[in-house]
């Protein structure tokens, strides 16, 4: 079933969703690439800079040589051009409605699971596999990405 997104919310926990089916089918490389495209939509919410700030965690932990680590934060990297250019070839590689149909060719169900949770960062979080609360004392809750 495809579900029309409406909200940055449902566009990152598409991402976030694949990206988790990509790490577990073993394929790092593509859990990297839906990781940024879901930390980019994260920076850009107001109140989710922790979710951001985990996926360029993640992404450093398994690529210590990625692009992502020329900058303390990923939102402050997407003010240069380098990283922006990749972001944009990810989106057009990777756009909301392919991605759509690759989590329905994965049979991964998202329906309104949204609506269990407390907040966008607690829904993120657990598809993250992280609590939301660890994520703020990590990070800082008003921390700016």
């Amino acid at each position: 079933m495809i579900i029309p997104m409406s909200t940055p919310a449902e566009q990152l926990g598409l991402y976030l969703h694949l990206a988790r089916a990509a790490e577990m089918r073993r394929q790092p490389l593509v859990r990297d690439r839906l990781l940024l495209l879901a930390g980019v939509i994260a920076a850009q919410v107001p109140g989710l800079a922790p979710i951001a700030a985990c996926c360029r965690e993640k992404i450093l932990a398994h690529n210590p040589g990625h692009l992502l680590d020329r900058w303390p934060t990923l939102g402050e990297g997407l003010a240069h051009e380098e990283l922006a250019t990749l972001v944009a070839q990810l989106a057009r590689r990777y756009e909301p409605e392919q991605a759509e149909q690759l989590c329905a060719q994965l049979g991964i169900e998202r329906g309104a699971e949204r609506s269990a949770y407390y907040s966008d960062g607690e829904y993120a979080a657990a598809l993250l596999g992280e609590r939301w609360e660890d994520l703020e004392r990590r990070y800082g809750a008003n921390s700016s990405d």
